[in-house]
């Protein structure tokens, strides 16, 4: 019954340019990381080629996040395809490299799973703001958790106001990034 469903998604994973190895782990990697069943890893592993193929991403970071936007997100196959693709076009719209960004959101898994909300557009445009400063999704989600830690933001704020000379207010932020609205929260 298995062999059926992996020599199919070998053969869609060799008309994409990759080997039928690759298409193995694939299917592997999503059953064991997130508990799928092989058919449904096996029908999910075609989506993660076809975003790799079309984005420039390795396999391993298109399964990890198609794998996180699917499972965490409750986002069918074709919603999250179309969630990177869309991301990928709004990262060149903001001359930012889209493959950083879409790498940036897969290595960032647990933060994605902290901070994202409807469906996770919020963490994919806070990776997209994060690449025009300069920083990675990694350092926008510490930076909300120094937020998040009241007593010491507050402090931090009382010193900066010392150091500048002039009131500081970052209420805003805070309340920012207890929303998880990460790009508003760096803007």
């Amino acid at each position: 019954r298995f062999r059926g469903e992996l020599a199919k998604a070998n053969q869609e994973f060799t008309k994409l340019g990759f080997s039928g190895a690759e298409s193995q782990k694939t299917i592997s990697d999503l059953a064991n990381d997130f508990g799928l069943s092989v058919k449904e890893a096996s029908k999910l592993s075609k989506t993660v080629a076809e975003t790799a193929a079309a984005t420039g991403m390795t396999l391993d970071d298109s399964q990890k996040l198609i794998g996180v936007l699917t499972q965490t997100q409750g986002l069918s196959a074709d919603q999250a395809n179309e969630l990177i693709r869309s991301t990928q076009a709004l990262a060149k719209a903001n001359d930012v490299a889209p493959d950083k960004v879409l790498e940036d959101v897969a290595g960032n898994t647990e933060q994605f799973a902290r901070f994202a909300k409807d469906g996770g557009e919020n963490i994919f445009m806070a990776a997209i703001q994060a690449r025009k400063v300069g920083v990675n999704l990694d350092t926008v989600a510490g930076i909300a958790e120094s937020l998040l830690d009241f007593q010491s933001s507050l402090e931090k704020e009382l010193s900066l106001q010392v150091l500048l000379g002039k009131q500081v207010n970052m209420n805003k932020a805070r309340e920012l990034a207890l929303s998880n609205d990460l790009t508003g929260m760096m803007d």
